[in-house]
């Protein structure tokens, strides 16, 4: 059954008007009827079994029959730095919403080649993502913030770097603590002193050099539990 977000679906109201975008995708690209019926999500555990009760290509109305609250899923908070690249930055929201990532935090670190980012254009992708997989919660997606602001506002995490030192292994993760991933020249030697100062630990990801989207993603799938 085709899957349309509906971030304003609550209890207690019976029809909707679907966005104009929702609206072309259900009648000009799934070329939906008068009277199919179809799922809606809001991002926030909220799911709707509903018919389509007036078919138009910018503003279809549908009818709720039936709702369905999900428990929230456990937290799973990503914080790195974003890539050069935007698609391979687009490609990790994408795969990592699919797996369960709830939070998504971008740091500004000294080696960062990114200082903009279009987070209206990431949350469309974590969207889509969320409906190719079925997912009922839409994960926080987060404006760029100092690497020294963010482990002092979140401290008590994980940090994954290439430096020798101790390091702990991906198997004893937390999913309630987040994860640091650098950008891909790395953190500096400071950056690294800061964390363990505020609590991280490090964590042996892998004894080759990853991309900051392939190490993101190794870490996303290590939180889950």
């Amino acid at each position: 059954m085709s899957i349309f977000y509906l971030p304003q679906l609550q209890k207690g109201v019976s029809h909707y008007e679907l966005s104009e975008e929702e609206s072309k995708h259900c009648i000009k690209v799934l070329r939906m009827q008068t009277g199919a019926e179809l799922e809606l999500i809001n991002g926030i555990g909220l799911q709707a079994h509903a018919v389509l009760k007036v078919a138009h290509v910018k503003k279809s109305i549908v009818e709720i029959l039936a709702l369905e609250l999900h428990p929230p899923t456990q937290n799973i908070h990503i914080a790195l730095a974003p890539t050069k690249n935007a698609e391979r930055l687009e490609w990790f929201v994408e795969k990592a919403t699919e797996l369960g990532m709830t939070k998504l935090s971008f740091i500004r670190c000294e080696r960062s080649e990114r200082k903009q980012l279009n987070l209206a254009r990431l949350e469309k992708i974590a969207i889509a993502a969320i409906k190719q997989s079925k997912r009922f919660y839409l994960p926080q997606i987060f404006a760029l913030d100092s690497f020294d602001e963010f482990v002092q506002k979140y401290p008590n995490g994980y940090i994954g770097h290439c430096y020798d030192g101790p390091k702990i292994g991906l198997k004893s993760l937390d999913n309630n603590r987040p994860f640091l991933i650098g950008p891909e020249g790395d953190f500096t030697q400071k950056e690294i002193d800061l964390a363990l100062i505020q609590h991280y630990e490090a964590v042996d990801m892998s004894s080759y050099r990853l991309r900051t989207e392939t190490a993101a993603l190794l870490a996303t799938t290590a939180l889950i539990r």
